[in-house]
């Protein structure tokens, strides 16, 4: 039997979809098989710095790029996998089948480093055969490539790159929940000037263009190409103990089929900051901002206070709260390094579109972040540190990313309230993660503006909130044990009342390293099911795998 749209099992569990990296009878590459940075290099960086409030406690070195996690290779990789699972339409209105599904993932990573320009790619093809024929076999091509550039040194940079990734198309209509893939590719040039004409006075000016193609659609649903710009100038002067910033913000999202959209928000901001101690700083922001749709606009003032604090070198606080059109907004994040343990929290409320959502919502909370500011004492110099953390991550067996919200496919404009709490625990021998999200989206719908039924345009009011932990055990030099619990909610709200989905995942995972480049997996997992949506029915599935990839 053969269907017409394939699923993606996990997509209706951001947890599992983020942690595992896996769809899960659906045959994506198994966990712990991960080849999106072979010979454990970390790709991309960029030359631009830190992106916070350029004040006192921000260090003022030069604008200049940091060092690669590794210099020129080429490194050829591939990974083979085997998953025996009991229902390989698990997600689906379609009843239980099992099935074989059969993996073959060659790829290729290389880097080029030079003093002026650093080029870097990773491609890989993962193909697919269904014994039971469950899905049409398939062949997914995935990758990056890219480059970073300086032009003129202290002054002008340049990135660019491409990006052709698999997606899970995940919404919540009023009626049903459907769960397919398609295929998108972005390509993104940002020209930038980062220059510092003293030790307390910096410029920052980037123009940042992503185009979206969408290919290979299984949903059945009609999905938009668009176009996604953020065009950003700024100027700091640090306080001394008083300093200010000034800065202008255009960003646009549009969606160049059906119907056309447009999302613009285009905000100019002043501030004043104050020093009181060498370790706290605060201020006060004002400015003007429009926001359009296309349909209405809506013009309002800003106002709004922020502050930084860096009691030591292990604890970091970064909060601004504004008054703007929609209400109260606000971006704060705090982190937290003590000793073996890092804390990370993210709280976020603003509005967002489905292509800015794809800048800002990956695929997962990336653990490296959190274990590169744990080393970041042992390890001062960035490449010896890169290299460090993709090692203790081949060690431990620990996943590269944790749990985060999923992206809802939406071709309105939203407003977005994400809480994202991330920890990890390292021991001697066991490692702890855990991943906590709340993320409430609703339709950003301006005064003068269609209803939304008008606009054949789905709505996108949901709440998700999901959990993950994960428990690592080192058994032997070469070979660790990895056991994970994930749960997940998608609750409609408005027009998508009535609408929910719960998904419980466990899943138990051996990793032994055969060779410094080759590394055998072996794991089952458990799935639960429970959805109050027509036509999906609820549904278990069990499953075995096993997988190896080799690094050439």
């Amino acid at each position: 039997m053969q269907t017409a749209s394939r699923p993606v099992l996990f997509a209706l569990t951001p947890l599992a979809f983020c942690l595992l990296q896996a769809g899960a009878a659906y045959g994506q590459t198994i966990p712990g098989l991960n080849l999106t940075v072979p010979g454990g290099v970390t790709l991309p960086q960029t030359f631009e710095g830190d992106e916070t409030q350029g004040g006192l406690l921000t260090p003022l070195g030069s604008a200049s790029a940091p060092l690669p996690a590794r210099g020129n290779f080429v490194q050829p990789s591939v990974g083979m996998s085997v998953v025996q699972t009991s229902n390989a339409y698990f997600g689906t209105s379609t009843p239980a089948r099992s099935d074989t599904i059969l993996s073959v993932t060659p790829g290729i990573a290389f880097q080029t480093v030079g003093p002026e320009l650093r080029t870097y790619g990773n491609f890989a093809l993962n193909g697919q055969y269904y014994a039971r024929s469950s899905y049409s076999n398939t062949l997914l091509p995935s990758g990056t490539l890219g480059l970073n550039a300086r032009l003129i040194d202290q002054w002008l940079y340049f990135d660019a790159n491409v990006l052709s990734q698999q997606n899970a198309l995940t919404t919540i209509p009023s009626q049903s929940t459907g769960t397919a893939t398609y295929t998108t590719t972005q390509y993104t040039i940002s020209p930038y000037i980062d220059h510092r004409f003293d030790d307390n006075l910096r410029l920052r000016a980037r123009s940042e263009n992503t185009w979206t193609q969408i290919s290979g659609n299984q949903t059945g649903a009609d999905l938009s190409n668009g176009r996604y710009g953020l065009q950003t100038v700024r100027l700091d002067r640090r306080p001394t103990p008083l300093g200010w910033g000034l800065d202008a913000r255009q960003e646009e999202t549009v969606y160049t089929d059906s119907g056309a959209l447009t999302i613009r928000d285009e905000i100019a901001r002043g501030r004043v900051l104050y020093a009181f101690t060498p370790h706290f700083e605060a201020g006060l922001i004002g400015g003007y901002e429009r926001y359009s749709t296309g349909y209405a606009s809506l013009n309002h003032s800003i106002y709004g206070v922020q502050a930084n604090w860096r009691p030591n070198l292990y604890t970091r606080f970064d909060g601004v709260v504004e008054r703007r059109f929609f209400g109260t907004g606000w971006d704060i994040n705090a982190s937290q390094q003590i000793q073996q343990l890092s804390l990370r929290l993210n709280w976020n409320r603003a509005p967002s579109s489905y292509f800015a959502s794809l800048q800002t919502i990956p695929s997962g909370v990336s653990l490296s972040t959190l274990l590169s500011g744990m080393l970041a004492s042992q390890y001062p110099d960035p490449a010896a540190r890169a290299q460090a953390v993709q090692n203790l991550l081949a060690v431990t067996g620990l996943p590269s990313t944790l749990p985060n919200a999923v992206n809802y496919y939406t071709q309105s404009a939203t407003l977005q309230n994400t809480l994202t709490l991330t920890g990890v625990l390292l021991a001697q021998r066991n490692s702890y993660t855990v991943s906590l999200f709340h993320t409430k989206t609703q339709d950003l719908i301006l005064p003068g503006t269609p209803p939304l039924n008008n606009l054949l345009i789905v709505s996108a009011d949901y709440y998700q909130n999901g959990i993950g932990l994960s428990y690592g055990r080192r058994l032997t030099p070469v070979m660790s044990l990895n056991v994970g619990v994930l749960h997940a909610l998608s609750t409609g709200f408005g027009p998508n009342e009535g609408v929910s989905t719960r998904q419980t995942t466990l899943i138990a995972q051996l990793s032994r390293r055969l060779s410094p480049q080759t590394i055998l997996v072996l794991g089952a997992r458990r799935q639960w099911l429970d959805t109050a949506n027509t036509g999906i029915l609820n549904a278990n599935e069990s499953a075995i795998y096993a997988g190896v990839t080799h690094q050439f």
